[in-house]
């Protein structure tokens, strides 16, 4: 066990009935704290209908409940906030306490705001962002009000969290896409952020020995499929969609018969839905069920669905499903394909639309009843991720770990340095070195989507301050990339700017070989191999993400290598040109991977590379981010690209000559818009103007200069490998 601590964990909501998502996270990290030995108190708002303060204990967790007015939002948000200041400041007059664990804004913004709480270092732990999770409540209850209060009330929210996101010494999330969040909402940077996965209690949660007898004490039929969702009956959940979608189903799939858990405002009207779309015989609403319970009807459906409209900042009915060996098919919203996607792909909804999700249903329903081997390997597969992933085992110590750091801190602060900790009393760690000169580089002011990046003096070009390791890249490729940029289209654009530099590469001397033989490294779907192979050049295509060789390789012609560009599956001298269009960027290592095109190419053999310009970039980075949470929310801020390496065109020469190339030309590359994400009417704008506006000056400029000026979005290189 680590260093035991003294926490004082502060919520809106309470921990002595934790019936919602939000109640249990509360309870099972206190409750597991304490039985590590850690010393643990919980002030927290009181049950519903409590008018007086409650103090208990469970488990060894000392828990203090405080009354809020219930007449209205404002007075509701004020006795919330107040109602915690006075209950943090008296538990810290009786005892110290060595951190604040904030879980929600209001009672968290009382303690933070506090003169005893304000002092004391401390975790917020970020599960969703609260104006957003009362936008999508607007209406739906009478702290819920739609108009100029209900904005009003949402612009209070945000208001409120974002002081506690800044008092706060550290903010934790469930997921990458909570980190995202608070880039959009708030401007975190990834620094201040820790993930720390949720959890699942996975001794009560674990598969049943016998689903018959569990459907049979359930009342439930035998052999009909069963699709189970527990959800609050809340807009934002989906629920609407999942009817539409079960009409669809039972067209097909007549025995089919869905559960719904929860309780929630839209009962009535989904039962309404339901009856209007005939469905009284496939439809079952359960309302809300009992934690007791909850693991039987798990162990009962055949699969567990995730409609999720918006903000999944985690799932927790989802590896609770899927520690009970139940499937789970969900929405590609929040955090969910985090979730699932390491499992296996195919469990995610190929979008939102109700005839989607029913086509996917219906296929996952014929899969399970042609193939029952395979579902039974699927659901042994469920129970093994949720133990390799999301045990509390694993979240409490992550979290001991994050609660120790902020303490530290807190304590180094003070000047009370931890015990037995080391001090550098001479020197400084050495400085990160800049991967195109070698120089050392510096701390910069640069934030690109939350994360910071340092900058090179020497050639000015900059790396983000936490780098992704070769693993951490093949996941992303695996299974975020290809939802944003399916491998089996190419822009019209891109099509043109491939054919480009082929051209080049053609006229400083690839056409005088005959059949040259060139390797496009991160070649995606292989469309740039596919246009060489058509002039009669034998090329083939590497990456690193295996769904991406696939779809490259479905034409025998265009033949596809799973590889890193760092270890090349290629003989020294066998390859004439290689080329690597956005690669370096986004790579781990674009040293090694310039060494290994240098080692496999012949003498005289051509490089052609292009990337981002980091001086055309930044500066428009440093614009966007700044212009508050609507640019960033809508992620007009994406269109500059600032990877995990930022090249000058000063600092890609010196990358390519230090690789023991000999530069033949740089320059502006054609713009291909159509491969980034950017917003429909930002793309739009910039179709009728921008382009051609950006295309026209900076080539002014690159001609007046003799291409020593080089300030367009992209830059192509060209070298050569001499004789050693």
């Amino acid at each position: 066990m680590s260093e035991a601590l003294r926490v004082l964990m502060v919520a809106d909501v309470s921990p002595s009935q934790p019936i919602g998502g939000g109640e249990r996270m509360l309870w099972e990290q206190a409750r597991h704290l304490a039985a590590r030995g850690h010393d643990v108190r919980v002030v927290s708002r009181a049950d519903p209908g409590v008018t007086a303060p409650v103090s208990l204990e469970r488990e060894g967790v000392r828990i203090r409940q405080f009354p809020v007015a219930q007449g209205s939002v404002a007075r509701f948000i004020l006795s919330s906030i107040l109602g915690a200041r006075h209950a943090v400041a008296d538990e810290l007059a009786r005892e110290p306490v060595d951190v604040l664990h904030v879980h929600q804004p209001l009672a968290g913004y009382g303690a933070l705001a506090s003169k005893a709480g304000g002092r004391l270092p401390s975790l917020y732990s970020f599960y969703s962002p609260a104006p957003l999770e009362y936008r999508s409540r607007r209406g739906m209850t009478a702290r819920h009000l739609p108009g100029v209060i209900g904005a009003t009330g949402i612009a209070m929210l945000w208001a409120i969290e974002r002081a506690c996101l800044r008092r706060a010494s550290l903010i934790h999330v469930l997921s990458d896409f909570s980190a995202e969040q608070l880039w959009k909402l708030y401007a975190v940077p990834r620094e201040r952020i820790v993930t720390i996965r949720g959890a699942v209690a996975t001794e009560r949660f674990r598969p049943s020995a016998d689903r018959g007898r569990v459907r049979a004490g359930l009342g439930l039929p035998a052999q009909r499929p069963l699709l189970l969702t527990v959800r609050n009956l809340e807009a934002r959940m989906g629920l609407d969609t999942l009817l539409d979608a079960m009409a669809i189903v039972r067209r097909r799939r007549p025995d089919a018969r869905l559960l719904i858990g929860g309780a929630g405002s839209l009962r009535t009207s989904l039962e309404a839905r339901a009856r209007a779309l005939a469905l009284e015989a496939h439809v079952t609403f359960l309302g809300f069920i009992p934690d007791e319970t909850l693991p039987s009807y798990y162990h009962a459906a055949d699969v567990f669905v995730l409609p999720t409209r918006e903000l999944e900042g985690f799932g927790l009915v989802t590896v609770e499903a899927l520690a009970c060996g139940t499937p789970v098919l969900g929405t590609p919203v929040g955090a969910t394909p985090e979730v699932l996607s390491g499992l296996d792909a195919s469990l995610v909804f190929r979008g939102i639309s109700a005839e989607i999700m029913a086509e996917d249903l219906l296929r996952f329903l014929e899969t399970m009843a042609r193939a029952p081997v395979a579902y039974e390997r699927l659901r042994c597969a469920c129970r093994a991720h949720a133990e390799r992933h999301y045990t509390w085992e694993r979240a409490i110590t992550g979290l001991e770990g994050a609660l120790g750091r902020v303490a530290a801190r807190g304590r180094a602060a003070a000047g009370t340095p931890r015990p037995g900790a080391l001090l550098r009393r001479n020197g400084s760690a050495a400085l990160p070195e800049c991967p195109a000169c070698g120089e050392s580089t510096r701390p910069s002011a640069l934030l690109y989507r939350g994360a910071r990046h340092r900058q090179c003096e020497a050639c000015g070009s900059s790396l983000a301050s936490e780098l992704p390791s070769a693993l951490d890249l093949q996941r992303h490729y695996e299974t975020e990339y290809p939802r944003r940029f399916a491998p089996e289209s190419v822009t019209s654009e891109r099509a043109g700017l491939f054919r480009s530099l082929l051209d080049r590469l053609a006229a400083l001397g690839l056409a005088r070989t005959e059949r040259p033989r060139l390797l496009d490294v991160g070649g995606g779907g292989g469309h740039l191999a596919a246009l060489a192979r058509f002039r009669r050049w034998p090329a083939v295509s590497t990456d690193i993400a295996s769904p991406a060789c696939t779809v490259a390789g479905r034409d025998s012609q265009t033949p596809a290598v799973q590889a890193d560009g760092a270890v090349l599956p290629f003989r020294d001298g066998t390859i004439d040109a290689v080329t690597l269009i956005n690669v370096l960027d986004q790579a781990s290592d674009p040293l090694t991977i310039l060494r290994e095109a240098h080692r496999v190419l012949v003498t005289g053999g051509l490089i052609a590379l292009r990337v981002p310009n980091a001086r055309f970039h930044r500066p428009w980075v440093r614009l966007l981010s700044s212009l508050g949470p609507l640019v960033r929310s809508r992620e007009w801020d994406t269109y500059p690209i600032v990877h995990h390496f930022a090249f000058t065109p000063v600092g890609l020469r010196r990358l390519v000559e230090r690789a023991g190339f000999r530069v033949l030309e740089v320059g502006n590359s054609l713009p291909a818009l159509g491969t980034h994400r950017v917003a429909p009417h930002a793309a739009a704008a910039l179709s009728r103007w921008g382009r051609t506006a950006i295309t026209a000056g900076v080539a002014v400029l690159a001609g007046l200069s003799r291409d020593r000026v080089l300030i367009g979005p992209s830059v192509e290189l060209y070298a050569r490998k001499d004789s050693t």
